[in-house]
């Protein structure tokens, strides 16, 4: 199985470290893995869009090019740039907290998550991405939650121990807030 994905967001927003935990934890599960990245001039607030594809075979070609089979909007900004990227069949996970209007594509789904709503909720909205990353790993059944959570627990280390349990958390919220959408 072959997963092309883009993770997008305003600067700040954590779609690198979306990626990266992916990469990780495609790692752990002894699979094939490339990221690269793309970012604006502006280290806060500009887009960014961190690429990830995820297979069982060796990768030949490490771009994600309108062909996305998973795709992330976390802000406004990046919403038609992102659905564009998806492939017909592929899914969307769309920051509805920001996202206020969503454009009609019926060859892709659409999965609405109020992630920063959600964040705000926790107490913490920098778990926006996080909670969007369990999201789209329950929804895609790409990766199990114990691997992401492994990567999590090796990219906070000892010196981000602190962040690890919120960020836990925030994990396990967005695979509950798609339990609905994954078993109709």
């Amino acid at each position: 199985m072959k997963h092309k994905c883009a993770f997008s967001g305003s600067g700040g927003q954590g779609a690198a470290l979306m990626a990266k935990l992916v990469c990780l934890a495609g790692i752990k599960e002894a699979k094939q893995v490339v990221m690269t990245q793309t970012y604006g001039i502006e280290q806060r607030g500009g887009d960014s869009t961190g690429y990830v594809i995820i297979s069982d075979d060796p990768i030949g070609n490490p771009i994600v090019e309108a062909d996305a089979d998973v795709a992330v909007a976390m802000s406004e900004s990046i919403y038609q740039t992102a659905l564009e990227s998806v492939k017909p069949g592929g899914m969307l996970f769309v920051n509805s907290s920001l996202v206020e209007k969503q454009l009609t594509r019926p060859e892709v789904r659409q999965i609405s998550v109020p992630v920063s709503e959600m964040a705000q909720e926790m107490g913490n909205v920098r778990v926006a991405n996080i909670i969007m990353l369990g999201a789209v790993v329950r929804a895609t059944g790409m990766l199990g939650a114990a691997s992401v959570s492994s990567a999590l627990e090796d990219l906070m280390g000892k010196k981000k121990a602190a962040l690890l349990e919120v960020n836990l958390k925030a994990l396990n919220n967005g695979i509950n807030a798609v339990e609905k959408v994954v078993t109709k």
